[in-house]
């Protein structure tokens, strides 16, 4: 009765609501069609109702149920009978829900709610003339329902499940279709949706807002800034033509690097200068091995229609960077700068601005730097890892020329690489108790230690290295991490947030008074983590290397044996009579 809208129960409260809105909304232009099929909905909402009902509790009597029926047990019918009293109450008296109504319509409407009034009277209106030619017809409906149960059969009608199901067929389909023409495991396809999506989200915005020139004055150009940017230039337009040969393009984005160094210097950023050359070197490396395991060459170029279509494409990311790049720098603008020029000292406890934002104001970003640093070595191992367990390597092995040069460990970058070992592990140590306050830190540290380890690779081998190399590259990596991030929680035990440092000076007997700050522990776990991703990357690289062009067996270079060959052994006597020939 409820779900019918019949008087004296809360769905008629409800329905009369839901009808006094309709009776208002016109729809395609028409004020009497939304109003109609609302009816009409409310009249059928009567109909099956009272089939349901009348149906199943005052139908005529059945006797072929393969049990005789019973009545349920309590708990069947009391959490039934439990939900009809507030049906009852609340179509009785409306007034008793309507705080729990206003507080519930105030959560899903975010902000006030229209003028309303719960009552079963609300004079003759449009609803109530509707609820009633909805009640008349609903059970006219029902009483009618035998000859209108036939009509139904009569007439063809679709199956709802059979359309259904031939919807929803019809989606995985199409689906399915769509992802294998899009989705055809092409990077570079991938790579083009979104760049060109990126592109055309720009040049909307871009061309949608108003424009202005800048006032900023631009600085003055000097000589030798002028032959840096025309190296710069040459140097990016000859990789777009001399890119097939890959070691020429490596040697060419090698100048890109250098220059993008020389111009952190230019503008007082020594920091960033040590860096970009550190991890230029780095990238080198890796690349010269990564190279060595390819062809020399890029595979045949494709159709120059592709070719054009991409060089569109770059050109317009390259304008639009370009743009971007000159609206800024042409716009003076409120900067964070000062806030950490005057902060670095007393805050964080060194004048080097760079660190101390690294270890101290942008600690939590260095956090998870280094453990996605740390993610991409560990995924760069598994995937080597596998390559040295295929046939992968066969493949490599058939691929070498057969004309290679015999020494592949030349002994004068052996014996350069093991002098320069301890050198620079020592520069690298002062890099990194130096950063706090001068150009350095556990970074540039991490990576010239790195450096120097991954060169013996380099030049003696894999197999020696690895033979001589006490430290776990994967254990170093989980130590820098653990380190880093203890130190950020030794903070909570001073009631302080993750990663709050502290700094002050002490007096140490011999050495004198020095400054040390906590962050110095969080540098060692950036230091230790870089250290270890660099050898676990590029010492699998080496090890990819060495199972595909081994070392001959002579092999552990300059391990010259110092004990003296085994003598050979003496003749026997001759035996008694024999001639000395023959002795």
């Amino acid at each position: 009765a409820s779900m019918a809208g019949v008087p004296f129960f809360n769905g008629f409260l409800s329905k009369e609501m839901m009808l006094e809105e309709a009776s208002h909304t016109v729809f395609l232009d028409n004020p009497w069609l939304f109003p109609a099929m609302a009816t009409l909905a409310a009249l059928c909402s009567v109909a099956y109702s009272a089939r349901l009902a009348i149906g199943t509790f005052l139908g005529p009597e059945r006797h072929d149920y393969p049990h005789h029926p019973h009545d349920p047990p309590p708990g069947m019918w009391l959490p039934v009978a439990l939900l009809v009293v507030p049906v009852i109450l609340i179509g009785l008296v409306p007034a008793l829900v309507e705080p729990l109504v206003a507080t519930t319509a105030q959560a899903v409407v975010g902000g006030a709610l229209p003028d309303y009034h719960l009552a079963l009277w609300h004079g003759v209106t449009p609803a109530l003339v509707m609820s009633l030619i909805a009640l008349f017809g609903g059970a006219l409906l029902f009483l009618l329902q035998a000859p209108v149960d036939k009509v139904r059969r009569a007439v063809p009608r679709p199956e709802a499940k059979a359309l259904f199901e031939a919807v929803v067929n019809g989606c995985v389909f199409f689906a399915r279709r769509f992802l294998a023409v899009l989705h055809d495991g092409a990077l570079e396809r991938y790579l083009g949706i979104m760049v060109s999506a990126i592109v055309a989200v720009g040049a909307y915005g871009f061309w949608s807002a108003s424009h202005g020139a800048g006032n900023r004055p631009l600085l003055p150009v000097s000589l030798s800034g002028l032959a840096a940017w025309f190296a710069l230039a040459a140097a990016s337009i000859a990789v777009l033509f001399v890119h097939a040969q890959r070691l020429f393009a490596l040697i060419l984005t090698s100048i890109v690097g250098l220059v993008v160094s020389l111009a952190f210097l230019q503008f007082s950023a020594p920091d960033l200068a040590l860096t970009q050359i550190a991890v230029d070197v780095v990238t080198t490396i890796l690349l010269l091995l990564a190279l060595n395991l390819l062809p020399k060459q890029t595979p045949p170029e494709r159709r120059p229609v592709v070719r054009w279509r991409d060089a569109l494409l770059a050109g317009a990311v390259g304008l639009g960077v370009a743009g971007i790049a000159y609206q800024v720098m042409t716009r003076n603008g409120t900067t964070i700068a000062d806030y950490y020029l005057a902060e670095s000292k007393p805050g964080g406890g060194g004048t080097n601005v760079v660190n101390v934002i690294l270890v101290d104001f942008r600690g939590y970003d260095t956090f998870a730097e280094i453990i996605v640093l740390g993610i991409a070595a560990i995924s760069i191992y598994a995937l080597l890892d596998l390559v040295l367990k295929s046939a992968a390597v066969r493949r490599l092995k058939a691929q070498r020329p057969k004309e290679e040069a015999q020494d592949a460990h030349p002994l004068i970058l052996v014996v350069a690489t093991r002098v320069l070992l301890p050198l620079t592990l020592t520069v690298g140590v002062y890099i990194f108790l130096r950063g706090h306050n001068e150009p350095g830190g556990g970074f540039i540290a991490g990576i010239v230690v790195a450096i120097a380890l991954i060169m013996q690779y380099i030049a003696s081998g894999y197999a020696w290295a690895a033979e001589r190399m006490k430290a776990d590259a994967q254990g170093m990596i989980g130590a820098g991490v653990a380190v880093a991030g203890l130190t950020g929680m030794a903070a909570f035990a001073f009631g302080h947030p993750f990663l709050t440092s502290a700094h002050g000076h002490f007096h140490l007997p011999v050495v004198g008074d020095i400054e040390l700050a906590s962050a110095m522990a969080f540098d060692l776990g950036v230091f230790l983590t870089v250290v270890g991703v660099m050898l676990l990357s590029l010492g699998q690289l080496a090890r990819v290397e060495q199972r595909v062009d081994p070392a001959p067996e002579s092999a552990a270079p300059m391990d010259i044996p110092l004990e003296p060959p085994p003598k050979a052994p003496l003749p026997e006597p001759a035996p008694a009579g024999a001639r000395p020939q023959e002795a």
